[in-house]
């Protein structure tokens, strides 16, 4: 299958998987998965031929750009501590694990290679567990966590793999002192090459005025970041990261509402394309890999399912411990002041350690850094079984059973429309109370301010149901003269409000953008 095939065989599945995904309460990238496992199985169908090496350069950076616009600054900054625990701490201990178990099972393979398959299969991807996660209303602390792990956590993972791969090569062993200035010059080189890509981007992106020249820019964006980091040695998942974030921050600055809104329906369906095609090529290369295996097919099934059987253990226990830590460490100092504390650690119970824990599914990550392994490797066949298995082992099981574990452990129930209609009524409360000090100083008269309440409610309306009747608003006032100035003057505080609050770890991102959405949407019609 070339290219081409792929495409139209994602965006087959994505009309097929998507609704049926929704309807039934399943993470649409197990089903994506499923629809490649069974193509892969069927009957003449062709194989699929692709060049492993450009699997994570053509699909990580868009995936990687699109998670950033998601995710906000505060949300890292106020859980950085549990998020480098997991994304460089745990990634670190399951794949020495994981390298221990197959030096065990497959003597033939040296240390090297086994800590490379290892560094492979330790990152979980953040895009099925966040499907599902937001799905089921966990606490949007946790999901920050989730996916803040899935966005550091390939840095690591992939440098601890090019390291071990390179030392494979040399015949030597691998140099821990090497892993570690690799991994201090990579995190500091892509942090400062992303820096320097949303700079220079949005220098170049202020004077343009054409949507589609803007959006053309921002495509090139993402590959930028990550080749310029990857040429200098320093991580591209972090230059892509850091120049997502940072563009991110300063959009309301350089973009006008139209090209906002053209920029986040491109992202939004190439978000969702892109993971189309990642976890159909998942599902898809099973077909290969079954035919390597042969006769032994049984006894490398048997480490596989070891192996992915260790990282499950490996990530719960760690978990586990941490939220029992955290508990007891919280208990000690509850009776010390709490002003300042914004976030609580996650996790901070055990229950919370179970679910974060489970939702450690791999993704395309983990094939393409496997497929990436020398053809010269030894038992490369059951290597490759090994990370198709603790793919579809971490996704599937789990993807269709987090929704009962966290219902189970009473962590669910978090109403995003409650979220929606909290940032909607602090935004047209502020647009209210703007609306009063322009009529209190002569700009607004009492026509105006009348239809600008009628406006208010009917944004709160169209917004979240009910959310113009919610008591905080009771005693705002709301007025207009010049429409159109004024207009632009509500809507912009409104939108100072809007972002003022998505710098918040409290708030919800997600409701936060569903409201300036909607506002980008009103400026254009005033």
């Amino acid at each position: 299958m070339d290219p081409a095939g792929l495409l139209f065989l994602a965006v087959a599945a994505l009309v097929f998987a998507v609704p049926l995904a929704n309807r039934i309460g399943v993470p649409y990238p197990v089903l994506l998965t499923v629809v490649g496992i069974l193509a892969a199985l069927a009957p003449g169908f062709p194989e699929i031929t692709l060049n492993p090496d450009l699997i994570l350069p053509v699909l990580l950076p868009p995936l990687l750009y699109a998670a950033a616009q998601r995710t906000s600054w505060a949300q890292l900054r106020a859980q950085w501590r549990s998020i480098l625990v997991l994304a460089v701490a745990l990634v670190v201990v399951s794949a020495l694990a994981v390298g221990a178990l197959l030096t065990a099972l497959l003597p033939q393979v040296p240390w090297a290679i086994a800590f490379a398959v290892g560094a492979a299969t330790a990152p979980p991807d953040p895009v099925a567990a966040t499907a599902v996660a937001r799905q089921i209303g966990l606490p949007h602390r946790i999901v920050a966590v989730i996916e803040g792990e899935g966005l550091v956590n390939d840095a690591t993972a992939l440098t601890l793999y090019n390291v071990a791969l390179t030392a494979a090569a040399a015949g030597g062993a691998i140099s821990w002192y090497g892993i570690a200035g690799r991994f201090v010059f990579g995190g500091v080189g892509g942090v400062a090459v992303g820096l320097l890509v949303a700079w220079l981007a949005a220098k170049v992106l202020a004077p343009l005025t054409d949507p589609m020249l803007q959006g053309a820019f921002t495509v090139a964006l993402p590959y930028a970041a990550y080749l310029a980091a990857t040429a200098l040695g320093a991580s591209g998942v972090l230059a892509v990261l850091v120049a997502g974030l940072g563009l991110r921050r300063v959009s309301y600055r350089i973009f006008d509402p139209e090209s906002r809104l053209a920029g986040r329906a491109f992202w939004e369906t190439a978000d969702l394309l892109l993971t189309a095609v990642a976890f159909i090529i998942v599902g898809l290369e099973l077909r290969p890999i079954l035919r390597g295996a042969g006769h032994d097919l049984g006894r490398q099934l048997g480490i596989a399912a070891a192996v992915c059987g260790v990282l499950v253990a490996v990530r719960m226990a760690w978990l586990i411990v941490a939220g029992l830590l955290a508990r007891r460490l919280r208990g000690r100092t509850s009776a010390a002041p709490a002003a300042g504390r914004r976030s609580a650690p996650v996790p901070a119970t055990w229950r919370e350690g179970v679910v974060v824990g489970w939702a450690g599914m791999r993704g395309v990550v983990t094939v393409a850094a496997a497929l990436g392994l020398p053809s010269n490797t030894p038992a490369r066949g059951a290597l490759l079984l090994v990370a198709f298995v603790t793919v579809a082992g971490t996704l599937i099981l789990p993807g269709l059973t987090l929704a009962p574990v966290v219902r189970r452990l009473g962590l669910g129930g978090t109403d995003h429309d409650a979220g929606v209609r909290d940032v909607a009524v602090r935004v047209m409360g502020a647009v209210l109370i703007r609306v009063d000090e322009l009529y209190s100083d002569g700009v607004l008269d009492e026509a105006g301010a009348r239809r600008w309440r009628n406006r208010c409610t009917g944004m709160l309306v169209a917004l979240s149901p009910g959310a113009e009747n919610d008591p905080r608003l009771a005693d705002v006032h709301a007025a207009q003269r010049d429409r159109l100035a004024v207009n632009t003057e509500l809507l912009g505080a409104a939108q100072q409000e809007a972002l003022r609050l998505r710098r918040d770890d409290r708030i919800d991102p997600a409701a936060v953008d569903q409201v300036l959405r909607d506002l980008d949407r009103r400026l254009l019609q005033a």
